[in-house]
Parts: structure tokens; C-alpha cells; sequence
């Protein structure tokens, strides 16, 4: 096993410009995607490429290698096997979320300068504000210092547990943010953005014995080669200011996920705001929430909630562990009781079994999926509700290395 540096085969001399890699297949090497890697080398600028000064009050978002891109787009052969969707940046965070704990948010997670947020996470001051986690940030990008991120991408297909077999060419297409959504500042006339300096994608080449590639060429004679992974989907819709119910109906466009995530964020810090987190997940007074999946709820009575003095929540914290397997387990997730109320309110359904101690395929169900939520307080400005699920999925590779989707 070895790493091959890829580089970029487009420029990428501006704020807005896509990253664009070329993988060509080698011959009789396979690629674990699990441990293929980015590599990015960045500097904060004001909008002109003048460096900053020692007073200026910037900084980013957590989580910067993957808040640099709104979408990325996967090809194997020409065949796209990723969302075509800008909403990136909630999918990567949610997925640390949600399956890494206090060890790894301490550890190998600040190699994409990732701190995991607490008290003052709405505080845009990365150099005397609340928020410790970005201030954790601030040494390595202020008064314009180069930074260095490497890690994993967060698209499913590098989720695959098999390697990919040979014969198969990968193109990556990283699209940009807005240097409003990644970044943070305190200063009245903010006008800042992310120069990218270096680029790398490190490919996880495996060479096979050749015994191995004949029975695999025998074996993929006869049948396919098919790989079951997770998929996962982000939507989100506008909630108007001064609501106090919310429906959301048929979310997946007729689709039944197995798991379902639902949290809630200001819509200004969606568009790009420098003074607002987009991952700053509020509970915004929420007091019921429950879905509809073909008129019936899920769970029959709707989740209760109280925000208040009293921090009535703990039914949805529990929900949440069990969903992302961590319940009666000696497992932590970055998400405690504290932090639920205070930045981190994702509510999760289970609408499927899982955790039953063995690799399994549930089938794809179709339904119409709807979000009822009530807040006890109207919303006071106009906010964005996120929806992220998941649900089985399948890259079929022929003899011919035609790729289908399953």
C-alpha cells in the first residue's frame, strides 16, 4: 500500500475557483477510499491579497477543510456517484458529529483545525471572544499565516469498506464556499477571503498479488462487483419569521431513509455572514417536533421539549445516542447534555433497526416523509431547517467497469 500525490489540473489562483483532480486507474492497483486524504495549504487575506494586520479580528469556522466547499462532485468512469448539491459543509460537519467522540475532537480531528465548539459558540471574535474553539483556531490563520488541513472527504463513496477494484479512473470536482460562510470577524467593514496555496489528494493505491486479480477477473466475469455502502442526503428549507407552526412535507421526495436527523440554524448565517456560525444548531424555543411518514407519526407521540429554565430535554438527547449506536455503550459523542441546549439541539429518528451486532442490507422503502414541528416562542427572524438522512446504497461495476447505482 502507498499514497500517490494527485495535484490539481486546474488553476485555482482564485476565491472561486474549483478544485479539479484526476485519479487515472493503475493498471493491477486497487484504492481504499477510506484513507485516501486531502491535503490543503491556505492564508486568510483581506479581498485585495494584502495580508492582515496584528489587529484585525479574523478568523474561520470550524472545520475548515471541509467548510472550504459547498459541493463536491465524484466521478468514477464518467459516472457521477455523489449529490449534486451545495450543502456540503452541513454533511461533513454532521457526520463528525455524530460519530466521533471526545478522544478523536482532541486528537486527530485538529488536523482540519477542528475544535470541538462549547460556551460563545455564536461569538464571531477569534481573538478575546467566548468561544474557545475558535480561539484554538486563531494562532495558526491570523495576520495572514499560512495554514496547513489534512483529512478524509466526507462524500459516501469514501465510506466504501472494499477496496475499489482496478479500472476505474476517479475525477473530483471541490467547489467553493463564499469567504463569507468560512469565515468569522469582529471588525465593522468585514472583507476577507481564503487563499488557496497548495492542493493535494493523496490516493490509497494497493497493489494485488496476481492471483488475486485473476480470480477477481473470473469472478467479475459471471457477476458484478457490488459495493453496499451508506448513502446520506442534506435538504433544507426557509423557515418566515414569526412562525410558530412548521410543516415540511415529503422532505425525500418520496424516499424512506432508515435514519433521520432534523436541526435548525439563522438563514443569514446560511447565505454567508461574517458574524454568524452556520453551525451553530439553536433550538430556537422549540417545544414539539415529530414525523409524518404516510400520515402516520413517528414517534406516536410527538418529542416534548422545554428550553427554558427547566432544560426539559433529555427524551431527544437519548434519542440521539441511540440513533448514532453510542446508547448503553462506554462510547462518548462530542454532544453531552450541556451542549444539546446550547448549539447542538439535533433531534434523530430511528425509523429502521440498527445496532443488531452484524453487517446487513435493508431494502429501500419508498414514503412520503413529513416534519411537524411547533415552536413555544414565534421565531423572531427568518431561520433554515436541516434535514440529514440516511439510507442504503449500491455501486454496481461490471466486467466492462460500467458503473450503476443501485
Amino acid at each position: 500500500m502507498y499514497y500517490s500525490e494527485i495535484r490539481p489540473i486546474s488553476s485555482f489562483d482564485t476565491a472561486t475557483a474549483p478544485l479539479e483532480f484526476a485519479i487515472p486507474s493503475s493498471g493491477s492497483e486497487y484504492m481504499d477510499l477510506r484513507r485516501c486524504r486531502l491535503y490543503i495549504k491556505a492564508k486568510i487575506t483581506k479581498s485585495d491579497g494584502t495580508a492582515l494586520t496584528a489587529s484585525e479580528k479574523t478568523g474561520t469556522i470550524n472545520l475548515p477543510l471541509q467548510s472550504l466547499f459547498s459541493q463536491i462532485d465524484v466521478y468514477m468512469n464518467g459516472k457521477c456517484v455523489s449529490q449534486n448539491a451545495n450543502y456540503y459543509p452541513w454533511k461533513a460537519y454532521l457526520k463528525v458529529l455524530l460519530t466521533n467522540g471526545i478522544d478523536a475532537s482532541s486528537s486527530q480531528l485538529q488536523t482540519q483545525l477542528y475544535w470541538p465548539e462549547g460556551e460563545g459558540i455564536g461569538d464571531p471574535d477569534p481573538a478575546a471572544g467566548t468561544s474557545r474553539s475558535l480561539r484554538s483556531r486563531y494562532p495558526y490563520t491570523k495576520e495572514s499565516r499560512e495554514f496547513d488541513m489534512e483529512g478524509p472527504l466526507y462524500v459516501d463513496c469514501f465510506n466504501l469498506k472494499r477496496y475499489l477494484i482496478n479500472g476505474i479512473d476517479l475525477q473530483l470536482r471541490l467547489f467553493r464556499t463564499r469567504s463569507e460562510f468560512v469565515l468569522t470577524s469582529e471588525e465593522s467593514s468585514p472583507s476577507y477571503k481564503v487563499t488557496i496555496l497548495d492542493a493535494v489528494f493523496k490516493a490509497c493505491k494497493v497493489r494485488v498479488d496476481s492471483a488475486v486479480l485473476l480470480n477477481h477477473a473470473q469472478t467479475i466475469a459471471k457477476m458484478p462487483v457490488c459495493y453496499n455502502y451508506t448513502k446520506t442526503d442534506v435538504k433544507m428549507t426557509t423557515i418566515s419569521e414569526k412562525t410558530s407552526e412548521f410543516y415540511w412535507d415529503d422532505v425525500w421526495n418520496g424516499k424512506r431513509p432508515s435514519k433521520m436527523y432534523v436541526t435548525f440554524v439563522k438563514q443569514s448565517a446560511v447565505n454567508g455572514n461574517y458574524g454568524h456560525n452556520p453551525y451553530n444548531f439553536e433550538h430556537f424555543n422549540l417545544s414539539e417536533i415529530v414525523l409524518s411518514i404516510n400520515g402516520e407519526s413517528l414517534p406516536i407521540r410527538p418529542l416534548k421539549m422545554d428550553f427554558g429554565n427547566n432544560s426539559n430535554y433529555v427524551t431527544p438527547l437519548c434519542n440521539l445516542y441511540q440513533a448514532v449506536e453510542k446508547w448503553q455503550r462506554d462510547e462518548s459523542l462530542i454532544i453531552n447534555r450541556e451542549k444539546f441546549g446550547n448549539g447542538f439541539a439535533i433531534y434523530a429518528f430511528e425509523i429502521d433497526p440498527s445496532d443488531l451486532g452484524e453487517d446487513y442490507i435493508n431494502l429501500v422503502h419508498q414514503a412520503n416523509v413529513g416534519i411537524y414541528a411547533r415552536f413555544s416562542q414565534a421565531t423572531t427572524s427568518t431561520i433554515s431547517a436541516i434535514a440529514f438522512c440516511e439510507y442504503p446504497g449500491l455501486i454496481i461495476v461490471d466486467q466492462s467497469r460500467e458503473i450503476r447505482l443501485g
